[in-house]
């Protein structure tokens, strides 16, 4: 049986979505003027597998469990030549199975727990153009605005310290390819590490490690 427990500070969640819709909407009508072989504007939808595990402090012990990321976005190109910045947000599934490696060795008793966030990354994104095609490497801070914790009970009175809000660093890799200047799709890897803690109480820290697959569609405006 599992714990189900919402973020109570909702003004934290109000206000990023604020941002982040402020932010599109300053991004939108950025008039940067490209230059040749620099990315156009575009606002996408994407959809994702993530693989993630929690990183605690004291023995307890994390191994991967997977979730899903589903969001929009714009990314607009910067003045420089090859740059442009993305930012966006997105519901995201962090999950573990955790263990206690002194209690149980043999991991006959693991615990699931599953962390739901909305998440609001901006990332600085280095492309390369090759006729249709391209590749693009990306790195930006993350910042996950916790909606809810789902664990066991035993397990939730050890993570009793819920972080509303988290910052993390991603950085990734990806290619994409133009149809006929209509559309644009994507396909990137990435890492997320979590530098600050999802959850701690007086004996342990706990942060988040995922890496995670994403299909992008864009549309230039």
């Amino acid at each position: 049986m599992c714990k189900y427990r919402r973020c109570s500070d909702t003004k934290e969640v109000l206000r990023g979505i604020g941002l982040t819709l402020g932010l599109v909407f300053c991004l939108t009508f950025v008039q940067a003027s490209p230059l040749d072989g620099q990315i156009q504007r575009t606002v996408g939808i994407h959809l994702g597998q993530i693989r993630a595990k929690q990183l605690w402090d004291d023995p307890i012990s994390g191994g991967s469990a997977d979730g899903v990321m589903v969001g929009v976005n714009v990314d607009v190109p910067a003045p420089a030549r090859l740059l442009s910045v993305r930012a966006g947000a997105s519901y995201v599934q962090r999950g573990s199975v955790v263990w206690d490696e002194v209690l149980d060795p043999e991991r006959q008793f693991p615990a699931n727990v599953r962390s739901h966030y909305l998440s609001i990354p901006v990332q600085g994104k280095l492309g390369f153009r090759f006729g249709p095609g391209g590749i693009y490497l990306l790195a930006g801070p993350t910042v996950d605005l916790l909606l809810e914790t789902q664990c066991p009970q035993d397990l939730c009175r050890l993570l009793d310290e819920e972080r509303p809000s988290v910052l993390s660093m991603t950085v990734g890799t990806g290619v994409s390819f133009d149809f006929r200047d209509r559309f644009r799709v994507d396909l990137e890897v990435w890492l997320t590490e979590g530098l600050t803690e999802a959850y701690s109480s007086t004996s342990t820290g706990v942060r988040y490690r995922s890496m995670g697959v994403l299909f992008r569609t864009c549309l230039p405006f």
